[in-house]
């Protein structure tokens, strides 16, 4: 997926700048996601998960989490 462009190909993240993915609750991701495309979490200047997870639908959503919910 585009996460492993900023979040690291195994979900690691880069410390300050990237937050670690790896292992999140599938729940938790997805409702960030939701987030994310709702615009009610802005908090990326560069807006760039704002326009990610605004191209993603609720399955899509749903299979990112889960697949992010299994990287170790």
């Amino acid at each position: 997926p585009a996460c492993a462009g900023c979040h690291g190909p195994s979900g690691a993240g880069l410390p300050v700048q990237y937050p670690r993915l790896a292992g999140q609750y599938a729940e938790y991701t997805a409702s960030q996601l939701m987030g994310f495309r709702s615009h009610e979490r802005a908090n990326d200047s560069e807006k760039m998960m704002r326009v990610i997870a605004g191209k993603l639908s609720d399955p899509q959503i749903r299979a990112v989490s889960e697949y992010i919910a299994g990287l170790r």
